[in-house]
């Protein structure tokens, strides 16, 4: 009789950690386009913060996520047929990952240089956030494809199901 394995394995950290980043980083490209519409706006400050908040967050969250897929990499690839996904699914995450913290530091930069190159500084970090979530979209489907497709990390139970019994 085969045993249910556990729901806290390695490769299922990531994800477990995965989704939140996606989606806070998601949202902060969205409101640093926002903050380009609106900029001339009242509501600048307050779509300024937000994006300084969500890229921040989600910074940090994305790499926790992609500690957590590292971790899971060394399980899965000698699961799965086509490990060249995966590698390509890590080096994508990598450039996401890249481009978003760039943002971040320029956006520390735009607090600690002259008025005068702010607003570049600032479209700088926004156009590297809209690569970045072009990545990790692109990402994602990798992810997807591991997933789906190959099966990665997904646990196959037997044919009569006798161990869920």
């Amino acid at each position: 009789m085969n045993e249910i394995p556990s729901m806290w394995r390695t490769e299922l950290w990531h994800p477990l950690s995965v989704h939140f980043p996606i989606a806070i980083l998601s949202l902060a490209a969205v409101i640093g386009m926002a903050y380009l519409l609106f900029k001339k706006k009242d509501c600048a400050p307050y779509l300024r913060f937000t994006l300084s908040l969500l890229l921040w967050c989600g910074v940090v969250l994305f790499w926790i996520a992609f500690y957590t897929g590292q971790e899971a990499y060394s399980v899965v690839v000698r699961q799965i047929c086509d490990p060249r996904v995966l590698k390509s699914h890590l080096f994508w995450a990598y450039i996401a990952g890249t481009s978003f913290s760039l943002a971040a530091l320029l956006d520390v930069m735009v607090r600690l240089v002259s008025l005068k190159f702010k607003s570049w500084i600032t479209f700088g970090a926004i156009v590297l956030m809209l690569g970045g979530t072009i990545c990790i979209t692109y990402v994602g489907h990798l992810g997807a494809r591991l997933v789906y497709q190959q099966a990665a990390g997904v646990y196959q139970p037997s044919e009569d199901c006798i161990e869920f019994e």
